[in-house]
């Protein structure tokens, strides 16, 4: 763990998820408002140092060479934790991270372009990655859906891209509530039930539709899974627990084809093999059913039918 306090700015936030895991987020003097941002778009409280892993962000080297202090913020601070601990380095695009399998804090290096906004959003959705990865460990899975809740009830709309997520949680009547509509963290708490976190939308700040924000700490238990899917009328079916587990390790690899583009085959397919064995798991435990939602109709009073 980290003790130097001249190399962390006195702001710093903290991340709790249901599933035990946190997170202490904390900038290098020239990313502190790139934090200040971040920690505002999914609603984090400032904290002082707890003894939870860090995640520590920085300004991206130019030179990827870990041996050139001028360049590398992980080399001008190896004395932290040890010069031979064996760094990873995944590097997917906007920003480097760097992991040892043996210390739990990550630092992210962010692309001295953050300027630009867009790069600026895009690295934030990348900082994700360890969060995600943490929580894979421990039985959870991203999904790539919408999260509503109806009476302290969590439920999961999942779907592609252009099968009506996002227009679906805004068609809900009064008495649901939509916490996102793109990305739910899907995480097993200490009873081994699921819960679900909501995660922000980043296309909302990408195409600078609105200034949101999202509660990630927050969560729901989980009552069901539906997979959207656009029709002529409102019809729902049960999925089998083989049927569903496929469909799970669809939605979250959705969320990952952005994480693992620049991975080699060998890590995907083990990756792979993670997410299908949490993702049976889970279709064990949570009801799924494939959900036909029509333009006009009240697909809504098929869920309630099913919840009830």
């Amino acid at each position: 763990m980290i003790h130097n306090q001249n190399t962390i700015t006195p702001a710093e936030y903290s991340l709790t998820l249901s599933d035990g895991s946190s997170w202490q987020l904390s900038g290098a003097k020239d990313q502190i408002q790139w934090v200040d941002r971040l920690a505002t778009i999914m609603e984090l409280k400032a904290s002082r140092l707890n003894g939870s892993p860090k995640l520590i962000f920085s300004s991206k080297a130019t030179v990827g060479d870990i041996g050139s202090k001028e360049n590398s913020y992980v080399a001008a601070n190896l004395s932290l934790w040890g010069e031979d601990i064996g760094w990873a380095v995944d590097d997917p695009a906007c920003l480097r991270i760097w992991c040892a399998e043996n210390i739990p804090d990550v630092i992210c290096e962010i692309s001295r372009h953050d300027e630009v906004e867009e790069i600026q959003f895009l690295s934030m959705w990348y900082t994700l990655l360890p969060i995600y990865q943490r929580s894979i460990c421990l039985g959870g899975l991203p999904f790539h859906a919408g999260l509503v809740e109806l009476d302290g009830r969590g439920v999961l709309l999942a779907a592609s891209g252009d099968q009506g997520k996002s227009t679906s949680c805004r068609r809900l009547p009064e008495h649901w509530r939509a916490l996102c509509d793109d990305e739910a963290l899907v995480v097993a708490d200490s009873q081994k039930k699921y819960r679900a976190h909501p995660f922000p939308t980043w296309s909302e700040y990408l195409c600078k539709r609105s200034q949101k924000t999202w509660n990630v700490q927050c969560s729901v238990p989980l009552s069901a899974i539906f997979f959207l899917e656009q029709s002529g009328t409102d019809t729902i079916e049960p999925l089998g627990e083989g049927h569903a587990a496929v469909l799970i390790t669809e939605s979250a690899s959705q969320i990952y084809e952005k994480f693992w583009r620049r991975s080699n085959q060998k890590d995907q397919r083990e990756f792979r093999e993670e997410l299908f064995s949490n993702a049976c798991r889970m279709a064990k435990k949570i009801p799924c059913y494939r959900l036909y939602v029509s333009l006009h109709g009240r697909f809504w009073e098929k869920m309630e039918q099913v919840l009830e």
